[in-house]
């Protein structure tokens, strides 16, 4: 079993416009989705047909109508109630655009967390791979993914950490470490204090090497927009590129990416095709309209046009 954690979830909506005018009366037809990062790693991982749980926390009337949208959906949820409302987000797609609003979301109280470290706890043991994704919600200190990882890492899971700031950072300097964290090469960077661009490779990895904080994780890869991502595993180093295939909508692609890499580390697959599982989720997201899915019609031309060389 793989569990997807979102601990600060949202209810998405979507707006579709062929222009965005600003001050003025813009008539839409929304698109409302159970949102978070988590939570689209859940909906790809149904796709490819794996046994997945979604958990974290949900609160208020936008926490039940989530519930409601994650169970039309199809998305097996175990989620822990809480007192503050869920948030709402809104993606509004116009001329070629992107604009986000996105809430900050509830303050979580001790007792909360602690009901849901308690869930985590239980859940963790009956999964493979456990991935987490995306923000902290207020009332959370920035160590708590550290601890969750510790705990499903000493129940034999394999965590797939996709956070970035104090959060990841904690996670670095913990004694329990993830099996992979997916920063993308601004945040390397900063982790590093370096400048290193996309043609800097060999430098990256000779980088990361001799960082104590990466010694002990197995896979570390970086993102790197058009130019692809690099992957690094047990001391080997790989370059991977997509197909060039124009892009619908890439919201969500980071997500589909690591629901690609719990897949196929789940299903206990070699460096390359881990990699290019991986690769190919996120880009069939990206020429999809709908968050969090793929274009499945398309995945043999995407996944044999996806080139993995290692370096």
């Amino acid at each position: 079993m793989i569990l997807t954690v979102t601990m600060n979830p949202s209810v998405d909506t979507r707006y579709q416009l062929d222009e965005l005018v600003i001050d003025d009366v813009n008539r839409v037809t929304p698109e409302k989705t159970a949102g978070g990062k988590g939570l689209n790693v859940a909906r790809v991982l149904g796709q490819l047909g794996d046994d997945v749980v979604a958990t974290g926390l949900l609160g208020g009337h936008m926490g039940a109508y989530m519930a409601e949208l994650m169970d039309a959906n199809g998305i097996n949820n175990d989620f822990v109630p809480i007192k503050g409302e869920t948030r709402i987000c809104l993606n509004v797609l116009h001329a070629g655009n992107q604009t986000e609003l996105l809430e900050s979301g509830p303050t979580i109280a001790p007792e909360e967390l602690d009901a849901f470290t308690a869930k985590f706890t239980e859940l963790a043991g009956k999964a493979d791979v456990v991935t987490i994704s995306g923000s902290l919600p207020r009332g959370v200190e920035a160590d708590y993914y550290a601890k969750i990882t510790g705990i499903a890492e000493n129940a034999g899971a394999k965590v797939l950490l996709d956070t970035s700031g104090a959060s990841l950072e904690a996670a670095l300097k913990s004694e329990i470490k993830p099996e992979l964290v997916k920063p993308n090469l601004t945040e390397i960077n900063g982790l590093l204090g370096t400048s290193f661009t996309t043609d800097d490779v060999d430098e990256l990895r000779a980088a990361l090497a001799s960082d104590a904080r990466f010694s002990d994780i197995p896979w570390v890869v970086v993102s790197m927009g058009a130019a692809g991502s690099v992957g690094f595993h047990n001391g080997r180093a790989f370059r991977a590129k997509t197909p060039d295939i124009p892009a619908v909508n890439a919201t969500g692609s980071g997500d589909s990416t690591i629901a690609g890499f719990a897949h196929a580390i789940a299903a206990g697959a070699d460096d390359e095709t881990v990699l290019r599982t991986a690769n190919t989720c996120g880009k069939l997201n990206a020429m999809d309209p709908m968050t969090g899915h793929l274009v499945m019609d398309r995945w043999d031309e995407v996944y044999n046009g996806v080139v993995v060389t290692e370096l």
